[in-house]
This record gives structure tokens, C-alpha cells and sequence, in this order.
């Protein structure tokens, strides 16, 4: 028997395409040629770029501002661990030995920048990573006649702002007996290979020897986030105030027990 119903076509679809329809349209290809992969290339790459570049954006401030808190936590240990060797040596002092490198050293306060630090032996990049160092190249301690000379990197929470201080400006120094007041006397720029500056009297050759002056000199990196130059303040001792007669008027504000 011959069957009289008509073969259904295969481009129908279940509900019975019609004519018109979309359904039983063939698709259009995608355009994949040369314009297109450019495209498509030039896209990946410029998000690559600029994943890295917030990368590299994030970590530039971590750098600037984000090893501030490391630097304050820091401190704060080795602000404990000075207070309690100046207390052993006042109990029971012990024979001169030589400095160890990272080990706290003195207190400096720079009451213009409402800044203080305690001060590292050593400038090596471990000795002064949270700390300002001393340079120990030469024997001389706060105080005393000769060149106490302390280094810092540039960074917020260390020397970011040292370029703030100007002639007149008081900084004062802190050992286990007195606070030693330094005024400022001269600012300058330097090359990292003058090393001059941290001498004994960098204003008298002839006295390196037997210095005649008792010197505090700061160093750190010029301009901010560069290390092309290196940045110089010097100060002369002023005056000396044992601690048993309390902080000098400029720092007053800065001690523990302040009022804010």
C-alpha cells in the first residue's frame, strides 16, 4: 500500500515549522579572520598590562605606607628593650664592649616633625630595615665631641619629611643618663659616595683626629622614592639635662606620660 502521507522534511522542527521560521535558518558564522585575532590579542594583552600595573601600584604605597605600621611595631620592641638595658647598666654596669649591629643604641627626638626613634648600631640594610643606624665607623657616642652620625630610609614613619627641618631646628638625642639638645645648623645634597659628611668634623679635616665640636648628622635618600643623592642635616650640641631633671622643654610634649 502506498502511503499517502507526505514525507515531513528534515529542517522541521517538533512544533511543526512553517515557512518564515526562524528556526530552520542555518547560523551565521563568527568573523575569525586577521582584524578579529588582532583584536582578540591586542584585549588579552592590554588586561595583562593592566593587572600588572594595579599590581605594581599596590605594591609602590605597601612600600610607602604600608611598612609604617611595621616600622611603629618595631619600635615599640625596641623602645622596651632600651629602657631595660639602661636600667641593667644603672644597676650593674658592665665593661665597654663593642656595639652589636641592630642592637638599640639611643633615642632620637625630632620635636619638629613630633617624631622620635630609637637608634640601631649598624647601617646595613638589615640594621636600619625599621630603625634609624648609626654609622660605627667612628667612636662616638650622643653628646660627646665628634660626629654621631645616624642614617634612615626615606620612607613615612622614618626620614620621609627630613627635608622639612631647617637652621635652628632642635633635635635631641637620649642615652641612659642625659638628653643632649642638637640645633641645626646646615643642609645639603650630596652624592651617595660622600661619605665625608659622617666624618669626625666634615668642616675640619684637620681634627678628625681630636674633634673640637660635638656633631649629631642625619642622613637619608634625595629625592623621595630615589636614591641618586643623599640628603644631609647637621646640628651642633647645645646643652646637656640629666634625666634626673626631666625632659628638655622641646621635647616635653613628646613624653609617654603627656597629656594629649
Amino acid at each position: 500500500m502506498v502511503s499517502t502521507t507526505e514525507p515531513q522534511s528534515p529542517h522541521a522542527d517538533d512544533d511543526g515549522g512553517h515557512e518564515g521560521g526562524t528556526r530552520g535558518r542555518r547560523r551565521r558564522r563568527k568573523n575569525t579572520g586577521p582584524g578579529e585575532v588582532v583584536r582578540g590579542t591586542v584585549r588579552f594583552f592590554g588586561e595583562i598590562l593592566l593587572t600588572s600595573g594595579l599590581l605594581m601600584l599596590f605594591y609602590a604605597a605597601y612600600e610607602v605606607y604600608g611598612s609604617q605600621f611595621e616600622t611603629d611595631r618595631e619600635q615599640q620592641d625596641l623602645a622596651q628593650g632600651l629602657e631595660e638595658n639602661w636600667a641593667a647598666v644603672e644597676e650593674e654596669p658592665g665593661p665597654d664592649s663593642e656595639p652589636l649591629p641592630g642592637a638599640a643604641d639611643s633615642r632620637l627626638y625630632v620635636p619638629g616633625l613630633d617624631l622620635d626613634w630609637v637608634v640601631v648600631n649598624g647601617t646595613e640594610p638589615d640594621d636600619i630595615l625599621y630603625s634609624p643606624g648609626r654609622y660605627t665607623w667612628f667612636d662616638s657616642g650622643p653628646g660627646q665631641e665628634g660626629n654621631y652620625a645616624i642614617a634612615a630610609h626615606r620612607t613615612p614613619g622614618l626620614f620621609w619629611d627630613l627635608d622639612l627641618l631647617g637652621d635652628g631646628d632642635v633635635m635631641v638625642l637620649e642615652d641612659g643618663e642625659n638628653f643632649y639638645t642638637y640645633e641645626v645648623f646646615q643642609e645639603e645634597t650630596v652624592l651617595p659616595q660622600d661619605s665625608w659628611v659622617v666624618d669626625p668634623d666634615p668642616f675640619d679635616d684637620a681634627s678628625d683626629e681630636d674633634p673640637e665640636r660635638a656633631l649629631l648628622t642625619l642622613t637619608t635618600c634625595a629625592p623621595k622614592l630615589n636614591n641618586t643623592h643623599r640628603l644631609i642635616v647637621w646640628a651642633e650640641l647645645t646643652e646637656t639635662t640629666p634625666k634626673s631633671e626631666g625632659m628638655p622643654d622641646s621635647i616635653a610634649h613628646m613624653a609617654p606620660d603627656a597629656e594629649e
